[in-house]
């Protein structure tokens, strides 16, 4: 299981940089074996090896970036995948908002009514504002997506800055539209209770094959 998921973790970090979702410095991780599998911050995505994936034990965390991600998987047991990275819409609305509304459909569904944004990236700030949700920006920063497996993270993080996108242009063309809240939060139910729930399952089932 440990060099398939060494493999996702490639290829997904070849994504985000053909995305133009990173910078230098950023992360992935995923849970495996009491700990985790991550990223070297020290390269870009689109260098990153499989030497450059190292493991860390949960109650030895190498630094703070790697102390984050922990304490992350410590205080939410449904998450096994997260994913640090700096899309530039969403760090620019994160400088200057404390939250912003879901304009889409999909960013009803993934990530939530609203996508908050943390006061710092201390621990505690970052799980107080995940809770109820699978991603958050942090302010003056970047943005934690997360997920059941690495796929899922990763399309938190396509959805979050694709959402920023369409608000920050629904406000330059005037009042933002947004989703009612009730909408969308039943939205997000039924993607979490029946339109994800079987594939989330099937993929974690693959890569425990």
């Amino acid at each position: 299981m440990k060099n398939k998921l060494i493999k996702q973790i490639l290829e997904f970090c070849k994504e985000m940089e053909e995305d133009k979702l990173v910078k230098l410095g950023d992360t992935i991780s995923v849970r495996f074996d009491g700990g985790m599998l991550i990223t070297s911050p020290l390269k870009p995505m689109a260098e990153i090896g499989e030497e450059d994936i190292v493991y860390v034990d949960k109650k030895e965390p190498k630094d703070e970036l790697s102390a984050l991600h922990l304490s992350i998987y410590g205080a939410r047991e449904d998450i096994n995948a997260i994913i640090i990275n700096h899309a530039p819409y969403c760090v620019g609305i994160a400088k200057g908002l404390k939250k912003f509304p879901a304009c889409l459909d999909d960013m009803a569904q993934i990530i939530g009514p609203t996508a908050k944004v943390a006061p710092s990236g201390k621990a505690v700030d970052v799980i107080k504002t995940l809770n109820g949700r699978n991603a958050c920006l942090i302010k003056n920063d970047g943005v934690i997506a997360t997920g059941r497996t690495l796929d899922e993270a990763h399309t938190g993080s396509l959805v979050l800055e694709k959402g920023a996108i369409a608000y920050v242009g629904s406000t330059v063309l005037g009042n933002a539209v947004k989703i009612s809240t009730f909408d969308a939060l039943l939205m997000r139910f039924i993607y979490k209770t029946k339109y994800s729930k079987k594939d989330q399952a099937e993929k974690q089932a693959e890569l425990k094959g």
